[in-house]
């Protein structure tokens, strides 16, 4: 379990209580995290656990849950909110976290809060004012994107909506842009990916590849995946603002049809 304490950066509503406690969930990949995060106007205390690797999200999500409840001795009728991200993401992850947090906020009668898997990545990345990239990947030779201005450490704003774009599609809307800096930073779980493929030299016809992986800066390092911690921190921003979701209304977003959809409609 890590537990984390620190400063909140949210207005003065609290609904009329003295503390409000959201869990939150991360299951875009293939297993993922869950936090308790509980917070006044002074401070917030989270506290996190990753789901076992060796088995998915469907498996452990649940027992993980109740776990952490246990061991922090919340009951879950204590819960005001459940954050959970909604994609992208993996098909099988996005649907057990979303049919575990409805199932739940439901039984509860509390409010669901969507969080976006890139933007929990760019709250993890909010230290210096600069534009961040976050990718993840879609496979076939995609990538989930958005882009990030970071006005000061700790707050973003969004410069373009979530969506999945060809590789060479994303290095052209980049590199053509008229605010493109020298050093373009990517975060996400995809950078992998996209480095494997600008590394192959007939890939990007026209481009000069030497001088584009020169500019390109690859931040790999743990807070490139999702935690949900960042997404119970957005959670609580979002749930204090009133941008809360009915449960029955809570859906995955997977940005486009799965292989197998596509084939049935063949």
């Amino acid at each position: 379990m890590i537990t984390d304490t620190s400063d909140t950066a949210f207005g003065p509503e609290w609904k009329g209580k003295s503390q409000l406690c959201l869990l939150a969930m991360e299951t875009s990949g293939k297993s993922g995290s869950v936090a308790v995060l509980r917070a006044n106007p002074q401070s917030a205390i989270c506290d996190s656990e990753d789901l076992p690797q060796q088995w998915g999200s469907a498996r452990t999500l649940a027992p993980t849950i109740q776990r952490l409840l246990k061991d922090l001795s919340i009951e879950p009728t204590s819960l005001d909110a459940i954050a959970l991200v909604t994609g992208p993401g993996s098909f099988t992850g996005l649907r057990v976290g979303v049919a575990t947090a409805k199932a739940m906020a439901y039984a509860l009668q509390i409010p669901v809060v969507e969080v976006d898997t890139l933007d929990a990545i760019a709250f993890q990345n909010v230290q210096v004012p600069q534009v961040m990239h976050m990718i993840m990947d879609a496979y076939r030779g995609q990538l989930f994107y958005a882009s990030y201005d970071v006005k000061r450490e700790g707050t973003f704003e969004k410069r373009t909506e979530t969506k999945i774009m060809d590789m060479t599609e994303l290095v052209g809307s980049i590199l053509d842009a008229p605010a493109s800096t020298e050093q373009i930073l990517f975060f996400g779980p995809g950078c992998s990916r996209f480095q494997k493929t600008l590394l192959e030299d007939d890939w990007l016809e026209g481009r000069d590849l030497s001088s584009i992986r020169s500019r390109f800066v690859w931040d790999e390092t743990p807070k490139s995946t999702p935690q949900a911690e960042s997404v119970a921190r957005l959670g609580l921003q979002r749930f204090i603002r009133n941008q809360t979701l009915d449960p029955m209304s809570v859906m995955p977003h997977y940005f486009r049809a799965s292989a197998a959809e596509e084939s049935a409609a063949t």
